[in-house]
């Protein structure tokens, strides 16, 4: 069993997640209304090491009221800086493949859960469902955790905003 998973993106009208820079915001106020709102619908909220790098999200509720999702983060390594938004107040859980142990201890001492997984993302959603009782999961990205789960078959919605902009040359 795992939990009910919906791929919450938005891309460029040219079909890219961000531009060459790394630059990713292409939602509009609404969309990120929309985003906050299904944030308070859902168990937990996952996404990628790089979003994380990048975009640095504390992946709360802004704009909705409601109980806060668990927050999840997918890591080879766990190569990340323990003071990202992502790791400060709320409940944090992070999987990894083979963890730094230097970080590793780092986020347990913030009362983050470390977790170790074989490298499928369907077995972290079996985890989540069966050790946290998620039933609902919200994915934010990146892309190359939306691509492994479109490759596992492991998502059953995908809810996609196509923003008005390009990301040729590197910008957005």
């Amino acid at each position: 069993m795992r939990p009910f998973v919906i791929i919450f993106s938005t891309i460029s009208i040219d079909g890219r997640l961000a531009a060459k820079n790394g630059f990713s915001e292409l939602s509009c106020p609404y969309d990120k209304t929309r985003q906050h709102i299904l944030r308070s619908e859902v168990d937990a909220v996952l996404v990628g090491a790089n979003t994380v790098r990048i975009d640095n999200p504390s992946l709360s509720l802004k704009y909705a009221r409601g109980r806060p999702p668990l927050r999840v983060v997918v890591s080879t390594k766990l190569q990340l800086n323990s003071e990202s938004k992502i790791f400060i107040g709320g409940r944090t859980v992070a999987y990894a493949i083979s963890p730094n142990e230097e970080i590793k201890n780092k986020l347990l001492q913030l009362g983050v859960q470390v977790r170790k997984f074989g490298g499928k993302l369907c077995e972290v959603m079996r985890d989540l469902y069966e050790s946290f009782s998620v039933e609902k999961v919200m994915v934010e990205g990146g892309g190359g955790i939306i691509w492994s789960l479109v490759k596992e078959s492991c998502f059953d919605e995908l809810r996609l905003t196509v923003a008005r902009r390009s990301s040729a040359r590197g910008r957005l």
